[in-house]
């Protein structure tokens, strides 16, 4: 289900609206046993039982249709992994010295 609603932390700053608002989608187990699992877990290891659902598109240029081109932004935009079909790809991040 989706509803709109105003936003109780700072710690949703990623999904939450310029006025304080969020569509929240709202899933049971009934309804998606392997996304309710993951909220689950989510909240278990975070204290928030919230993830953020947004399409991914390069900024001009268009959504992100192949893995290669996922594979890239995760790179550019810093993130430790992804999911896909189920399967979760951790980035391998090198340290870097100064």
């Amino acid at each position: 289900m989706l509803y709109f609603s105003k936003a109780r932390s700072s710690a949703l700053q990623a999904t939450t609206h310029v006025d304080g608002s969020s569509r929240v989608q709202s899933v049971s187990a009934s309804q998606n046993p392997s996304v309710h699992r993951l909220l689950t877990a989510f909240k278990a290891k975070t204290g928030y039982g919230v993830l953020c659902n947004t399409s991914l598109n390069f900024h001009g240029a268009g959504f992100i249709n192949r893995t290669s081109d996922l594979v890239s932004y995760a790179e550019q935009a810093g993130l430790d992994g992804f999911v896909i079909q189920g399967t979760l790809f951790l980035r391998d991040w090198q340290p870097t010295c100064k």
